[in-house]
């Protein structure tokens, strides 16, 4: 039997002791969490608010967490016992006949707009919508972008100097249309499994690098749109009970985790918290009021 020497065990055992550091430093990499996702306390909108925006005709256009926050709508007015504003889809190049008559009798009609991951798309999805038989008669108008349409690789300025032709086409269009403008929405903190991936090169655009251009792109809609009392900030909404994270010298914000169901689409929490955030600015900026 070979005897094995006193420096090749002594060897053995630092390789092994780094072995389990470095085992034991990558999972708490894995695990841990850059910052805090306390639980959210909605602000909800008064019951006059509520009243004020279910008579106030709304065009929306959006795409899948859109949808989240129009059920956050039903859930808000459920809540405080108010009858929720008839809704209707709109989507589609052309509205027949009998959605016209639907639209016509609903106060908050909606569009899926555009295609995912293509924010140009969308701006002219909106401008078409807005230009259609379902924008006749509106009093509010808004559109929203997806988290997908805005990751590290988008031309952050690019996009956001075609949202604002496009809002002020839209503008200039239809000046007694009230036009609310509104933040990208963001995505929560990897969670370990998320990370793996992309350690491995499988990046879901999910990650810090994908927020800080979102931050970006906010900041823009901030300071040009801040001052007018019209902004819907979904991202501040989504992001209530986060902090601020950095990396690499940048800050960011993060959807809160309880406010998610998969890191990106609201649950029924999240839904509510930002759709209380609507309605109370399109009673603010509706003519009823």
């Amino acid at each position: 039997m070979t005897k094995v020497s006193g420096p090749v065990k002594l060897l053995a055992g630092v390789w092994a002791g780094v072995l389990v550091v470095t085992v034991a430093l990558a999972g708490a990499w894995l695990l841990r969490s850059p910052g805090m996702n306390e639980q959210v306390a909605i602000a909800e909108p008064s019951e006059s608010e509520l009243q004020v925006a279910g008579q106030t005709k709304v065009l929306f256009g959006h795409n899948s967490v859109g949808m989240n926050i129009l059920d956050g709508v039903t859930k808000v007015y459920a809540d405080a016992s108010v009858p929720a504003p008839a809704m209707a889809d709109v989507s589609g190049p052309e509205i027949s006949g009998a959605s016209m008559t639907d639209a016509e009798g609903a106060t908050m009609r909606h569009a899926y707009i555009g295609v995912n991951e293509d924010p140009l798309s969308k701006f002219a999805a909106f401008a078409e919508l807005v230009d259609s038989p379902a924008g006749k008669d509106v009093d509010v108008a808004l559109m929203k972008l997806c988290y997908v349409d805005i990751t590290a690789s988008t031309d952050v300025q690019a996009v956001f100097d075609a949202y604002v032709s496009t809002m002020d086409e839209v503008e200039a269009a239809h000046p007694d249309v009230r036009f609310l403008y509104t933040t990208v929405p963001l995505t929560a903190d990897r969670n370990w499994k998320s990370k793996v991936k992309a350690a491995l090169g499988r990046d879901d655009e999910m990650g810090p690098a994908d927020n800080i251009a979102r931050e970006r792109y906010n900041a823009m809609i901030r300071e040009k749109y801040g001052a007018t009392g019209r902004l819907v900030d979904i991202a501040a909404a989504e992001a209530d009970g986060t902090g601020e994270r950095s990396q690499d010298g940048s800050t960011y914000y993060v959807l809160n985790k309880n406010l998610t169901f998969d890191r990106g689409h609201l649950n029924e929490a999240g839904s509510e918290a930002v759709a209380a955030e609507l309605l109370k600015m399109v009673a603010t900026h509706s003519p009823v009021a």
